[in-house]
């Protein structure tokens, strides 16, 4: 219970920040987030017993973005996003190839890959606004 308060707070707490300082790319990637977060927790249907395919196309969908996002951007901050969240969706192919992975290290490695991802953003939104004062 406590992680899921932890990676909501940081959710929340990235992306406010990226909403509040960001520039369209950094506010776009945290409706980005917070959608893939909702829609996740409404396509869970196994607890990470079985391949969880709605988050599995979630999270295709998020990478695809950030990999749009990161070829048209003229900051590095999304080519990290995406790379990350390359890892967080390959973690679903691994789980689909070996049934032997433990429900425990695939929702642990789902919920890890997330946090660079928010601290990509995070990174690339501080950046940003310092930036533009300058």
């Amino acid at each position: 219970m406590i992680h899921k308060i932890v990676f909501l707070s940081l959710l929340l707490g990235s992306c406010g920040y990226a909403v509040w300082l960001g520039r369209d790319n950094e506010r776009l990637t945290a409706i980005a987030l917070l959608s893939s977060a909702v829609a996740s927790v409404y396509l869970q249907t196994s607890k990470f017993f079985q391949p969880e395919s709605g988050i599995l196309l979630v999270d295709l969908v998020l990478l695809s973005y950030l990999i749009w996002l990161a070829l048209r951007s003229d900051r590095f901050w999304p080519l990290y996003a995406a790379g990350f969240q390359v890892v967080g969706t390959t973690i679903h192919l691994a789980r689909i190839a070996d049934h032997n992975v433990l429900h425990s290290a695939y929702a642990t490695a789902q919920v890890f890959w997330a946090y660079p991802v928010l601290f990509a953003l995070v990174v690339g939104t501080s950046l940003e606004a310092r930036y533009r004062r300058e």
